[in-house]
């Protein structure tokens, strides 16, 4: 049996982002009997070794804030895989910064995937401060460099989750022969059309409403949150049985947003509720300003489950053709929302849409992606 050390910067027990992305590849390799055991290391509060549904779990105590804990749970990762042999190593993003220094072993392979490139996403955020703030940050943009380069150099193969991830790559370090471009494959068997009656019923939401929906735990301001908003109050000014719901960022850091009379907020949403949230919703907001899945995570379920997605340009998700698989739209005004709205009193051209989605993620399935994944392990 060969090991497969995973690291990446969460907890195998958060089912979203990176971490499910490893979830999902493990329980492909459990079902295909591919002969492989996984060790899971990520930073953490403390110091612990256990097992979670077969996986070996090391959660390394590491400082709290940006950057310091990056340093600091590199340092203590690279020890690690020092002193243990991995047949494969594969890290992810900025985690992957645990490879400067390190001498790989004989006969060992490392494998790294650029989920997105950190220096743009950073440079994403510029946009957002004064001056002075900009100044500030900076910084931010070297350290996010020289955190994501040493795996150019250590990994056999580097994976990029979209075309984009590979061009922002190849701008910053270089174009090489071991770029290849691998996307995000859905779960169509928990993700997939479901009556939208049924679905708000069990939600608890009315059946004559009209409902969006925007899903993110994090980043409010790159995954457009105030776009999403912005849109909605324009659409509820024209129809007042309009509700937007938003499902996942902390209270706390989007209270400006949220405390309007067309907003229901839920902030910690079941992810096995979210099919039935796709499929009770009218439109989907994906308006982000930076991504690198192109399709990210959350567009594949929601094409999966036939629902309307509205898409920011920016988040440049590549296989989305505007008005023949979604909407894709440069401003948030009044002028996009008369467009939602008359997609959505269109039945013919909302359904082919719909549609023409669903058909398109079929090729992004879990199983060919996951399998696409292990034949770059064996090569």
């Amino acid at each position: 049996m060969k090991t497969i050390c995973l690291i990446s910067g969460s907890s195998p027990e958060f089912l979203g982002g990176i971490s499910l992305y490893q979830r999902n590849l493990i329980e492909y390799s459990k079902r295909n009997n591919l002969n492989f055991d996984f060790i899971w290391i990520y930073p953490g509060d403390k110091n612990r070794k256990y097992k979670l549904e077969g996986i070996q779990c090391i959660e390394v105590n590491s400082f709290e804030y940006p950057f310091l804990k990056e340093f600091n749970f590199a340092r203590k990762a690279r020890k690690i895989i020092n002193r243990t042999y991995f047949d494969i190593i594969s890290t992810h993003a900025n985690w992957g910064y645990c490879l400067k220094g390190y001498k790989k072993k004989k006969n060992q392979k490392i494998i790294h995937t650029y989920h997105g490139v950190t220096y743009y996403f950073y440079k994403t955020h510029l946009n957002r401060f004064n001056l002075f703030k900009k100044l500030l940050i900076l910084p931010s943009l070297l350290l996010s460099y020289f955190i994501e380069k040493p795996p150019i150099k250590k990994a056999n193969k580097i994976i990029c989750v979209s075309e984009r991830v590979k061009r922002e790559i190849s701008e910053l370090y270089g174009v090489k022969n071991n770029y290849t471009v691998l996307r995000t494959g859905v779960d169509l068997n928990k993700f997939s059309k479901h009556e939208s009656f049924e679905s708000r019923k069990k939600l608890g939401l009315e059946k004559n409403k009209l409902y969006g929906l925007y899903v993110g735990r994090g980043g409010y301001f790159r995954k457009g949150l105030d776009r999403a908003i912005s849109i909605s109050e324009k659409i509820y000014k024209k129809n007042k049985n309009y509700k937007l719901i938003v499902v996942g960022p902390d209270r706390k850091k989007v209270k400006r947003f949220i405390e309007k009379e067309f907003v229901i907020y839920i902030e910690r949403g079941e992810r096995d509720l979210l099919p039935l949230y796709y499929s009770a919703c009218d439109v989907f907001y994906f308006l982000s300003r930076y991504e690198g899945g192109a399709p990210t995570l959350v567009t594949s379920e929601a094409m999966a489950s036939e629902c309307f997605i509205v898409f920011s340009e920016d988040s440049e998700q590549e296989i989305i053709e505007d008005k023949k698989d979604g909407l894709v739209v440069k401003e948030y005004g009044e002028k996009e929302a008369n467009k939602i709205l008359e997609i959505l009193s269109n039945k013919k051209e909302l359904n082919i849409i719909k549609k023409n989605a669903s058909n398109k993620i079929k090729k992004y399935d879990l199983n060919s992606w996951a399998k696409s994944y292990f034949e770059v392990l064996k090569k």
